[in-house]
């Protein structure tokens, strides 16, 4: 599949590094036990994660935190990379980005 030359430079940009950082803000989704929810880019790969609660208890010495399970998906080729920058690129302060990520978002009824 070609690409055109904006999704190109856009490949180009989060290869680099500029767009690495938290996308948007974490988000805590609460219930029984609260779930925590962000995504970011680190090295140029975009990543969306959902961690549960970290639990505590005292062992009869001190206590003890145990972390909550993380789950992470990376998304790794290029179709995945733009499709991420399409959905959630409104959220990146980058003007390129935010116009590309505007093309795709859903019109109104």
């Amino acid at each position: 599949m070609s690409r055109t030359a904006e999704e190109k430079g856009l490949l180009a940009k989060l290869a680099s590094g500029i767009l690495d950082g938290m996308v948007g803000d974490e988000r805590e989704y609460r219930g029984y036990k609260s779930v925590f929810c962000g995504k970011y880019i680190k090295d140029g790969i975009p990543v969306s994660y959902r961690q549960g609660q970290s639990e505590r208890f005292f062992n009869g010495k001190e206590n003890e935190r145990i972390p909550g399970k993380r789950e992470e998906e990376h998304f790794d080729t290029d179709d995945q990379k733009l499709a991420f920058l399409q959905k959630y690129g409104w959220l990146i302060d980058d003007d390129e980005v935010r116009a590309y990520s505007a093309k795709f978002k859903p019109g109104r009824k």
